[in-house]
Order: structure tokens, then sequence, then C-alpha cells
């Protein structure tokens, strides 16, 4: 979500004839001479004095001065923050019918900033704001009919509030608009409307974006499919410093192979400084095969695998397990294996849930369990993998009526707590 202001244009007036006016009463006077003193300097007593009448105009009841005031409690230009403050004023101007007002009253009440979370208000005033032409209040209005809080769920009415936004040249917008497009979600799919958006959003040096249009250019259809181009946007994301760009960069070049595959460490290892786990992962694997022009060191290979799985990477926490219950990962006793198996199943990784079934199942590393067993098969089972289908209705064969029935209960608890990390 986001929240956004933009200046009220007026026509020139001399600093001094303002100030005049100012301190004759005139609210638009107060309001145009705190715009005055707040675009001129950065220093304190500039920002100090501008508070001064924007509050003054404020409590005269002038809706953008308000609107103002508000921003600077939020954001402490010239005073303490105070976001439960810079509601109030939200909510004045925004009853004025001000659009950013009433955008950033959405704001508030979707985060909870200054007040407690409150999805129906935040809809409410987005709403309000997007009718005005807010483009910020259009994206965020997206997002909860997106994610369905404080409205049900419609992907085609978030395509339309994040079309009506993207259309306003707002970049999240058209990143949002490019990624249902490419998803078929909420609108008939189309790459080239996808790529479209995606590359307006791209204009605006937005990092997301150019990491997006490059993967559109590198998996889409193949006639839009574009190599140079994918490498020249994912570059560009990678050079600005986000992580995920420069992974799939690195992906890139280290499937390319030879020469370009050393670059590909090094890719990896910027993602990696920025705690990203699939290039710790990477980083990893490399010492442990040699990939990537690096001496196989399996210490070293080690320490990166522990580090990913430390991070919550499952599959890095699945190989620390499986290989410590086997005596493969040194200083990983069958008891550490067993908790990082289960971080792994937690997260719906099907070959830790497996495993973690097999070792109830045999009393590798815990007390033998066929309840505990039977679930985690239950669950692997559910995500087809054969062994796990194979195995549940001879495990469920040894189970007693009365502990098939708490294994059923367990289940379904347990459903709830297994929450599948995104690819």
């Amino acid at each position: 979500m986001a929240y956004a202001m933009k200046d009220v244009e007026r026509p020139p007036q001399s600093t001094r004839e303002l100030a005049s006016a100012a301190q004759l009463g005139s609210p638009d006077a107060q309001y145009q001479f705190a715009e005055r003193l707040r675009k001129r300097s950065q220093l304190d007593v500039d920002r100090r004095e501008a508070l001064h009448w924007y509050a003054q105009a404020a409590k005269s009841g002038h809706a953008a001065a308000q609107h103002r005031f508000g921003v600077c409690l939020l954001e402490g230009h010239g005073c303490p923050q105070d976001a439960g403050e810079a509601l109030k004023w939200f909510l004045a101007a925004a009853e004025q019918n001000h659009p950013d007002a009433q955008a950033l009253a959405g704001w508030c009440y979707h985060t909870g900033n200054g007040t407690r979370v409150d999805l129906e208000r935040a809809f409410s005033w987005y709403y309000a704001a997007a009718v005005n032409g807010n483009p910020v209040a259009q994206f965020n209005l997206g997002e909860l009919y997106a994610q369905g809080q404080g409205v049900a769920r419609d992907l085609a009415a978030a395509a339309r509030h994040w079309h009506a936004s993207a259309e306003q040249n707002y970049p999240k917008a058209q990143l949002n608009l490019a990624l249902a497009y490419a998803n078929g979600e909420g609108l008939e799919r189309d790459y080239e409307q996808a790529i479209y958006w995606c590359g307006r959003a791209a204009a605006h040096g937005y990092a997301k974006a150019e990491f997006n249009l490059g993967l559109l250019y590198a998996s889409g259809p193949p006639r839009l499919r574009d190599l140079a181009a994918a490498e020249l946007w994912l570059t560009q994301a990678a050079d600005r410093g986000f992580a995920p760009a420069q992974y799939a960069l690195g992906r890139y070049y280290q499937k390319q192979g030879g020469m370009l595959a050393v670059q590909a460490l090094g890719w990896f290892r910027k993602a990696a400084d920025q705690s990203h786990p699939k290039a710790v992962y990477r980083i990893a694997l490399a010492y442990e095969t040699g990939d990537c022009g690096v001496p196989v060191n399996k210490p070293r290979a080690a320490a990166w695998m522990r580090h990913a799985a430390q991070l919550g990477y499952a599959p890095a926490q699945y190989e620390i397990g499986r290989r410590g219950l086997f005596g493969q990962a040194p200083g990983v006793v069958p008891g550490e294996a067993i908790t990082w198996l289960d971080k792994a199943a937690c997260q719906g990784h099907v070959r830790a849930q497996y495993g973690l079934a097999m070792c109830f199942a045999k009393g590798v590393g815990v007390e033998r369990d066929l309840v505990r067993a039977w679930l985690w098969l239950s669950l692997a089972a559910e995500q087809e993998f054969p062994k796990a289908k194979y195995k549940l209705p001879l495990v469920e064969a040894e189970l007693e009526p009365r502990l098939l029935q708490d294994a059923r209960r367990q289940l379904q608890m347990q459903r709830r707590n297994v929450k599948p990390r995104p690819a």
C-alpha cells in the first residue's frame, strides 16, 4: 500500500503580500504562505513557521491546509510525529471531499497508523478518493479487492482500479496491471499488454518493474521472447540493488555455462549480501559441486547451506535435515536434523514431509509415533507424492480406530499450520 500528496497550484504572489494577508487572517493566504515556506528551504525554522500557518488555516476549515497540516504531523515536519492527531486532520479535510486527505485517511485505517486497523473504513475512504481520481487510492483500492480485505475478493475489480491508476502513470499500479495481464487474473491473459504496462512502469526507474519486464521477455510466448531484452532489464534492476533481479541474473548466467557462469557467482553474492535465501542456497551448491568457477569446498558449502536454512529456505532446511540423519552433515545430530525437517515440512516441502513421516514410522531420530507418521504422509500424499500415497494405507492399517480418529483431528490442525513459502 502507499500514500502520496500533491500540491495545489495557486496564482503567484510575492512572499511579502502573502505574509501580510496571512497576518490579516486570510486562510487561503495562510495556506499559500505556508506552502512557500515549506518549498523554499529544509531548515527547521522554516518548517516550524510553515507548520504554524498550516495550523492557522486548518483551524479555519481550509481543507488543503488541513491535509498538509496532517502530513506534517504524520511525518514530523516542524513538530514531533503524531499519527493520531494527523488522522483527525485528514478526516476533517476528507469530509470536505479533499482527495489526497481521503487517500491518507484510508491509508491510516489500512495500516493502523494513528488508529486501529479498520479495513472497512480504509475501503470507504480509498473508494471516495478513487472516485475523485486519486491514483494512489485507486492502487490501494485494487490491493484491497485483490486480497479480499474490507471487501469481498474480486480480481476483476482490482484490475479495473489498477487500470485507472495506471492511466495516471502511477508505476505500482502499472506493474500490478501488467502482472494481472500476464497471469490472467481479473482479465484475459494478454502478454502484449503485460509487456506494455510493465514497460511503462519500468520507465520510471522502478526496479521491481524492470525485474518483471526481464522475466516477461525471458519466459513469455515464443513470438514475444527476447533474451537480449531480458538480460538488459534484469541487469538494470540488478544494478539498482534489487536482490531478486540479482539472483535471476545469476541463474541466467549460470545456465549459460562457461565464462558466464563465473559472473553468476558475483550476482549471487550481491543478492546474498541482502539475505536473499535462494542466492545463499545457490552459493552453497556452487561450493559443493565446484560450479560457477569455484573449487569444491565442503566446509564452506555447509556454512552457506546452514545460512540459507536459517533464512527460512525450505530446500536448505530439508538438505540439512536429510544429511544430518545419515551423518552427512558435520555437527548435526539426529535431533537437530528432525527440527530442520519439521521446519521444511511446515512450509509444505513435500520431500521433508515424507522424510519426517518415515522418521516417525521407523523411530529414527524420534520416538516411533504412527499418528505423526500418518499425519505427514497424508500431507505429502495430498501433494501427489507417489511414495507417500503408497505408504499411507500401510501405516493407516496399523492404527487402531481410536488413534486414527485422533490423527484425523490433528491433520485438520496441522493443515492450518502448513504455510507454503512462495517459490
